[in-house]
């Protein structure tokens, strides 16, 4: 491989991508906490919320500072991949934790099914990315060792990140990565998580549905 197969301007901006869509998707739940009808529901959103609120408001100014040392390091060309990595945990981190807040919309009752709608679509580019740039940052750094994670329908030997947002994106349709096979534990590990993330979510959101469609 020439070059920096890992491309830490281009991680770095799908990163903060996630970022950004993970944030919307914590202002929107915030606006539409009172549409939760479950007290107990919306207690433990409110909880999740107050958590974001604080680190926007105390820790925002530090986690910005952090980004622009990386986007400088980064533009000089210097090494940001432990950065960029941490940004990228913080994100898986960010990614399940909305996951489990999506769950929990999908199990109460709503007083609007607004806030359900757009807490979905919200979702949807945040796993992408996350798994995507999971998929990228761990098989390319096992190719740079003569290993690998993951291995291509179409193989060679330089994947472009391309290839593993693809598979992130058609996980969303096929409940599991293809176009791939996973090579190590880790990466079927991941594999797994990742379908059975979608496929959770498919299955509720059939059966809450199937429930207004009877009048439930």
């Amino acid at each position: 491989m020439t070059g920096n197969p890992l491309r830490p301007g281009l991680a770095l901006l799908i990163l903060v991508a996630g970022h950004l869509f993970a944030t919307i998707f914590m202002r929107n739940l915030g606006a539409g906490i009172d549409d939760i009808a479950d007290p107990s529901a919306a207690r433990l959103a409110r909880g999740f919320y107050s958590v974001f609120q604080f680190i926007m408001l105390h820790i925002t100014p530090f986690l910005v500072a952090f980004l622009l040392f990386i986007i400088y390091r980064v533009w000089r060309g210097k090494d940001a991949q432990w950065g960029i990595d941490i940004l990228g945990g913080v994100l898986t981190l960010r990614c399940f934790i909305i996951f489990i807040l999506l769950n929990l919309l999908l199990l109460s009752q709503l007083r609007a099914g607004g806030l359900l709608l757009m807490q979905l679509i919200l979702f949807l580019p945040v796993v992408t990315l996350n798994f995507g740039w999971l998929y990228w940052r761990l098989d390319t750094g096992a190719r740079i060792k003569g290993e690998r994670h993951v291995r291509f329908a179409e193989d060679d030997d330089s994947p472009s990140p391309f290839d593993y947002f693809h598979i992130a994106t058609r996980t969303l349709l096929q409940f599991e990565p293809s176009g791939a096979s996973a090579v190590s534990k880790t990466m079927k590990t991941l594999f797994v998580i990742h379908g059975i993330m979608m496929l959770d979510l498919v299955a509720l959101t059939l059966s809450r549905a199937i429930s207004l469609a009877s009048g439930g």
